[in-house]
């Protein structure tokens, strides 16, 4: 089993470098990488990940501004592992976090898990009162992390894995935020994975520093989850009701005194004596025990309160959420447009190619990124066990020639290497699209358009032609081909009447001068398409 760490991050590089520290301590012998996703930061960590370049097997992506959740999917579409582990930036690892979670994993194998939190000694007073509030069985901390009576657990983000095949089947997180997490685990359970809660596998959790921060973020958990009850009806709990219960019953009481009915608010007067001497015994501070105090009231009032309104505007006015909390979705990332472009043999469509990229337009050439995927260590595994020892070459690099000889003279043989490739060539471009979303289109160049069916993918696509004898030459010249030899290859590709007919624009590529010509008037098209 590979671990994958994966950390979305946004303008925190102190908590980083903290973080990272804390694996570099690791004390799991076995591999395992490290992705950190940058998530549109100002204030990047990239500099404090490089220091750490010698020492974890790391890899650092910057992308657009999409929230936690996407990120989360952006690092693990990209990560090497088949169990991905994720942290959020503000946690400490203990030294035996990883293999803690192995023994778990060989124990009692869950495609999903969630771990605890605790406070370490070096935080605040704030910190550790917050964290009490968090994690505390007085509060709805000991439902949420410190409990395994749940019969359905529910990881939280900040500490928690996926395996990669339920990553995959669940097309990750979603777009809300907070409440992620439970959406995660709810679809997963309607797949039929399971959830479970490791408690070992715990993590020091610094959570929001100060109380403002803190007080808006109970508010959105309260929020959140009447639009989780919403989406998934059948998962809904009265104990969720809990907080806004208790913050009206709490106004009720106040409201009493004026009828000099008292015993309820001595009731909550004895809730908070309760929670002062707990948090006292527990941080061995009074003024943390007293800070505690608000910090559960604060927990109680900013989640009951948003859970109310959220529960008013969703359940009784009946308003999408996205309308109503449009605080709590991240928008989904503007793809570029994708423009195929194809052609014969000898056409020159790699040519265009690069014109399109002299534009600054990106241009991703199947037949290269192919190569590359090809090499990786995963996909040439397999294309051995297919094809035998026969392809490798001594140095453990794939022999091309000797593959190609063997599937050219083989339909069956063909179709059982794309079987391979294509797939992974396929994820490959994907990935890279996401990578360069920035752009209004990009440009997708290979001989295979249509016989693959990327066409399917594409929003325009450009045929390139060429008169035959032309064509004919250019093979010529470029493999020191035969006549012959060319136009087999020629007739066995689809024609370019085939390929004009499913094309919207067409570039007949004689000559240099026309061809750019054509070039600038297709980008001046699709800049208004």
């Amino acid at each position: 089993m590979f671990f994958s760490i994966i950390v979305p991050v946004f303008n925190r590089p102190d908590e980083v470098a903290e973080l990272l520290d804390s694996i570099s301590k690791s004390t799991f012998k076995e591999p395992f990488e490290v992705v950190i996703i940058e998530d549109g930061s100002t204030l990047t960590c990239k500099e404090i990940v490089s220091k750490f370049e010698g020492i974890l097997q790391i890899s650092y992506y910057f992308k657009n501004n999409s929230g936690p959740g996407n990120s989360r999917n952006y690092g693990m579409s990209r990560a090497k592992g088949n169990y991905f582990v994720i942290f959020d930036s503000d946690c400490i690892i203990p030294a035996d976090y990883l293999s803690n979670l192995r023994s778990q994993l060989q124990l009692n194998y869950v495609d999903c898990f969630g771990g605890p939190d605790k406070a370490l000694n070096s935080f605040s007073k704030t910190q550790k009162a917050i964290n009490f509030a968090m994690t505390s069985f007085l509060t709805t901390g000991g439902i949420r992390g410190g409990s395994e009576k749940l019969s359905k657990f529910q990881p939280r983000s900040f500490n928690m894995g996926i395996s990669k095949q339920a990553f995959i089947d669940a097309q990750g997180f979603g777009l809300i935020h907070p409440g992620e997490d439970p959406d995660l685990s709810i679809r997963l359970w309607k797949m039929g994975y399971e959830t479970k809660l490791f408690t070992d596998c715990f993590v020091y959790h610094k959570r929001r520093i100060d109380w403002s921060k803190f007080s808006l973020q109970v508010s959105k958990f309260g929020k959140a989850r009447p639009i989780l009850n919403h989406w998934y009806p059948e998962y809904s709990k009265f104990t969720y009701w809990f907080p806004s219960v208790f913050i009206v019953g709490l106004f009720i009481s106040v409201f009493l005194l004026f009828f000099l009915i008292d015993w309820p608010l001595k009731i909550y007067f004895i809730y908070f004596v309760l929670v002062f001497v707990a948090s006292t015994i527990v941080n061995k501070s009074s003024i943390i025990g007293m800070y505690s105090i608000k910090a559960v009231f604060t927990q109680f009032f900013g989640y009951g309160i948003g859970f109310l309104e959220s529960f008013y505007k969703i359940s009784i006015l009946n308003q999408k959420p996205q309308i109503a909390f449009p605080e709590l979705f991240f928008k989904k990332q503007k793809k570029a447009q994708i423009i195929g472009l194809t052609g014969g043999i000898g056409s020159g469509k790699t040519t265009v190619a690069m014109m399109f990229k002299d534009f600054g337009i990106p241009v991703y050439i199947s037949d290269n990124e192919a190569k590359i995927v090809m090499a990786t260590p995963e996909i040439l595994t397999k294309i051995v066990a297919v094809f035998g020892n026969e392809v490798l070459g001594n140095d453990l690099l794939l022999k091309r020639d000797a593959l190609a000889s063997i599937v050219f003279n083989d339909s069956n043989k063909l179709k059982q290497l794309n079987a391979i490739v294509h797939p992974e060539v396929k994820k490959h471009f994907e990935l890279w699209v996401e990578d360069h979303n920035e752009y209004p289109f990009v440009i997708k160049e290979t001989a295979i358009l249509f016989e693959s069916g990327s066409d399917k993918m594409c929003d325009k696509i450009i045929s390139v032609t060429a008169p035959l004898a032309v064509r004919i030459k250019r093979v010529m010249d470029r493999d020191k081909s035969t006549e012959e030899k060319v136009l087999q290859r020629i007739t066995a590709q689809i024609d370019d009447d085939e390929r004009i007919k499913r094309s919207d624009f067409v570039i007949n590529n004689s000559t240099f001068i026309e061809t750019r010509t054509k070039v600038e008037t297709i980008i001046r098209k699709l800049g208004i398409v």
